[in-house]
């Protein structure tokens, strides 16, 4: 194995002990009142503007009960182009994004998890469903972890290619 090869197997080993070592930052809830089946999975964008998916859709019909996933205070409840969104800052800063919504809370209401806060509103995804977008320190991220959505951790081959492997080179003369 080559030093690159090497130094990369290192940080992506303390990568993953660090995803399963780390605790929740807050109790967190499943926000639909009933079985949890996630529909579309996170896509992390390669810029801040690139495209993605910026969260996780939930399966939910419209009219299904939307309960806060968290505590904290409304952040955010109004339509964003034709959908309603609420957001809900938690006490460690985090921003836990919900559409499309039908509101029964308006901004600056301290919500605990658990409490209803408005049901799903139609045209998200066919069948339905509700989107939880998570916000840290102003980068989004998956919030699989916090919903309790346990993944398995698995580590591909590394590529073999040119680069990896020692060249050999004639003696200088």
């Amino acid at each position: 194995m080559t030093q690159n090869a090497s130094m990369i197997a290192h940080a992506l080993t303390a990568l993953l002990l660090a995803s399963f070592i780390s605790p929740p930052p807050a109790e967190w809830q499943w926000p639909v009142s009933h079985e949890p089946a996630v529909v579309r999975d996170f896509e992390a964008p390669e810029s801040q503007w690139g495209p993605g998916h910026r969260g996780l859709d939930l399966r939910a019909p419209a009219g299904t009960a939307v309960i806060a996933p968290v505590s904290g205070s409304v952040h955010f409840s109004g339509d964003v182009v034709d959908r309603g969104v609420v957001t809900i800052r938690t006490s460690t800063g985090q921003l836990v994004s919900m559409v499309p919504v039908v509101m029964d809370v308006e901004v600056g209401s301290r919500v605990r998890a658990g409490h209803h806060i408005g049901r799903v509103a139609a045209g998200h995804c066919p069948g339905g469903c509700l989107h939880v977008g998570l916000r840290v320190e102003g980068a989004y991220r998956s919030p699989a972890r916090e919903l309790g959505i346990l993944r398995r951790a698995r580590l591909l081959p590394f590529p073999h290619s040119a680069s990896a492997t020692p060249e050999h080179h004639s003696p200088r003369v």
